[in-house]
């Protein structure tokens, strides 16, 4: 979903492109299994449906938050 040179923490990162989609279209809902792009989706007034079919994961979280690498 995000360029190669974009390091922001996913849940700027996904909240942006929801936002820009939403400009042109409508987003119906976001399936997400990072829970802080799932809140701050949910604060933006999207409908969010939390994706919990794998365990959570401290390198995970980090690649999303610090890395910006998903």
């Amino acid at each position: 979903m995000r360029r190669n040179d974009d390091r922001r923490p996913a849940r700027r990162t996904k909240l942006d492109i929801l936002r820009r989609l939403g400009r042109t279209g409508q987003v119906r809902m976001l399936v997400d299994d990072d829970e802080l792009v799932c809140d701050a989706a949910e604060v933006a007034g999207f409908t969010v449906v939390r994706a919990r079919w794998a365990d959570p994961s401290a390198a995970l979280k980090d690649a999303q938050e610090r890395e910006g690498r998903t």
